[in-house]
């Protein structure tokens, strides 16, 4: 970087505001029903430009990325007055922040048939640094109402050159018109990038000659123009990847530059340079030789284990218990393996990098994996981007088998991934220039087994017992679910206080600590049922725990994958016993149902025999991802289910 800045500053540049503007506003922008385009929408953006090119700032003796953005709100009510509330967030490159000049801001309201202007001031902008690498200017503007139209224009200055600037096209509420224009001079090449499933309106390219000054030569650029019309909202969604991935967006990555004397340099790296220089850095590769850190330690770990597989869940383990991730990402160690295993605490690199290091401390075959967190998006497939990476797993070998594993998660099991680390792909380092994708997922399923054993006395009380057996993130997810109470009880507690209909009269759990084993739930209760009955008829729905009463897909229509981390299993066995004298007059039908191919399937069986009613009921979600394209059935499956569970038994009393 510091090259690239020690040639650019040779540049001179000539800005010409060449200004994109606004339509004038008008009446119909206010008396127009736009809401009507998206009756879910709380705000619609009429117009919004954009503009990016390169300007030598002299002040700061450097190069930077201007930025200009304009963009005109309408507001239709209370919750859409958040837009009128700005951040603009500025990253930190190098010891040199973004910054922000040239703000503008005003709201527009129609009042007895005229347009009135309220300016907003220049003392409702303020700064605040969030962190070390971030801070925001925020403001505010004023007299906002049902109606209104906000106005807002400024301009960013950021020295990071390499990626230039994204641009959303799509965010979270209708858009009319997006417009952006990249200026980008000839002596500069990028890759440029249009993700999401919409398609651009228009794009136009022009040749702008002379217009960048380069060391006395003045250069050509082109105009890069972008434009999107009727753009939908990005509606979220349960079990999704990060919006990131998926909203219409249009990126560049610097790929080239040739300096005033004609030579090029090439931005663009191989994964064999990466390799090599991540195993070169002392932070990263330095610190998986640092075998000297467990070489007192491992002896006393794996001790008494035989197998390679005993001695790596050993080592998991320990490393598991003995350094605190301090909940920071990174790719390089913050503090190394051997102040990590001191101070027993560490960024994610610091933790991992140890288990690395002390499984080749015992001969275990192990490598580090770059990958991103879920929130983040998924890294390029297309050119080797190391900022699209914000941690470090580990992969070790054993019997001819890959594990992946996150020493950083204090519950999760040997050879599982939290969903916070199962983003598609990482990117597996084995030695110097040599690497590979490495599909980031659980083999093991989630599930969870449910037994409910339970007697109905003649006044309609309801006593058992409530037995949960869970396995995979399922259980990886209620272990961290308990751990987040300062004790069992505290839990408990608060399990009864969230289950009006049921009364727990108590809790306890086998192999809470063991991470490797199935855990248990055991759960005492009692439920008042007197209130379904009426003379001799009885009216129960049997689904007393866990039921499903929401479709998590409700979209008319989703262009992206669903994603639930791994397959899922739902087993319920349900036996219930009735006094003496009871006999079923309506039940819901035995069904199955299933998907195409088998990707999914749900069975719902039923039988009163000995004053006994026996329900067994299974769901099978056995992809852990679902195309768009399977939207549609799964939704509908969802919805069946719902409805089925849904369904009473009525009982007649003789």
């Amino acid at each position: 970087m510091k090259r690239l800045f020690a040639v650019l500053c040779l540049f001179l540049a000539v800005h010409l505001v060449h200004a994109q503007e606004f339509p004038k506003l008008s009446l119909s922008d206010f008396t127009t029903d736009h809401q009507k385009i998206d009756t879910s929408a709380n705000a619609i953006v009429l117009y919004e430009l954009g503009r990016t090119e390169l300007e030598y700032i002299e002040s700061d003796r450097a190069l930077m990325v201007v930025h200009h953005r304009k963009v005109r709100y309408k507001i239709f009510n209370k919750d859409g007055a958040q837009y009128a509330n700005v951040e603009l967030p500025l990253y930190k490159y190098g010891s040199k922040f973004e910054f922000t000049r040239d703000i503008e801001a005003s709201t527009f309201n129609l009042v007895n048939g005229k347009i009135e202007e309220t300016e907003m001031q220049k003392s409702a902008i303020f700064n605040e640094k969030s962190h070390e690498y971030l801070q925001k200017v925020k403001f505010t503007l004023p007299n906002i109402k049902d109606n209104s139209i906000l106005e807002i224009s400024y301009k960013t200055y950021s020295p990071g050159i390499n990626t230039y600037k994204k641009w959303d096209f799509q965010t979270d509420i209708p858009k009319l018109y997006s417009e952006y224009v990249a200026i980008i001079p000839a002596t500069f090449e990028y890759n440029v990038s249009l993700r999401g499933h919409l398609q651009l309106t228009d794009t136009k390219s022009t040749l702008l000659s002379k217009y960048f000054l380069l060391g006395g030569v003045r250069n050509d650029c082109s105009k890069m123009q972008y434009i999107m019309k009727d753009i939908p909202a990005f509606k979220e969604e349960s079990y999704m990847l990060a919006r990131v991935n998926y909203i219409s967006t249009i990126t560049f990555e610097l790929k080239s530059y040739i300096n005033n004397i004609g030579a090029r340099t090439n931005f663009t790296r191989t994964w064999k340079d990466i390799d090599t220089e991540l195993m070169n850095e002392n932070n990263f590769g330095g610190q998986l030789k640092n075998k000297s850190a467990f070489k007192e330690i491992v002896p006393g770990i794996i001790n008494g284990k035989s197998s390679n597989m005993d001695k790596a869940m050993a080592i998991y383990d320990y490393i598991q218990k003995n350094i605190q991730w301090n909940n920071v990402g990174g790719l390089y160690a913050e503090n190394g393996v051997k102040k990590s295993m001191t101070t027993k605490r560490g960024n994610i690199a610091d933790v991992n990098l140890s288990l690395i290091a002390a499984m080749r401390a015992a001969e275990i075959e192990a490598y580090p994996v770059l990958f991103a967190t879920r929130d983040r998006g998924i890294p390029s497939y297309i050119y080797p981007v190391l900022a699209d990476f914000n941690g470090v797993l580990c992969l070790v070998k054993l019997d001819g088998k890959d594990y992946l594993l996150d020493a950083t998660e204090k519950n999760l099991p040997f050879g599982q991934l939290s969903i916070r680390s199962i983003n598609d792909r990482g990117r597996v380092i084995y030695e110097k220039g040599k690497s590979d994708w490495v599909q980031l997922a659980n083999d093991i399923p989630s599930k969870a087994n449910y037994n409910i054993l339970a007697e109905l006395s003649p006044e309609g009380k309801l006593k058992g017992t409530i037995r949960i057996q869970r396995s995979g993130m399922r259980a990886f997810d209620k272990r961290r679910e308990i751990n987040s109470f300062p004790s069992i009880e505290e839990y408990e507690e608060r399990r009864a206080e969230n289950s009006a209909s049921m009364k727990i009269v108590k809790i306890k759990f086998e192999n809470l600590e063991e991470y490797n084993n199935d855990l248990v739930e055991l759960i005492d209760f009692e439920m008042d049922a007197s209130r379904n009955m009426q003379g001799n008829q009885f009216v129960f729905n049997p689904l007393i725990y866990d039921r499903m009463t929401k479709n998590p897909f409700l979209l008319e229509e989703r262009n992206y994958h669903v994603d639930f981390g791994a397959s899922l299993v739902d087993n319920y066995q349900i036996n219930i016993k009735f006094p003496a004298g009871y006999q079923v007059s309506n039940s819901p039908k035995n069904s199955a149902m299933a998907l195409p191919e088998n990707a999914a399937r749900y069975t719902f069986r039923s039988a009163f025999e000995d004053n006994t009613l026996m329900l067994q009921q299974t769901l099978n979600l056995n992809n852990p991802i679902y195309t768009p394209e399977e939207y549609f059935h799964l939704k509908e499956f969802f919805s069946r289910i719902i409805e089925q569970q849904a369904s009473t038994f009525h009982f007649k009393k003789i």
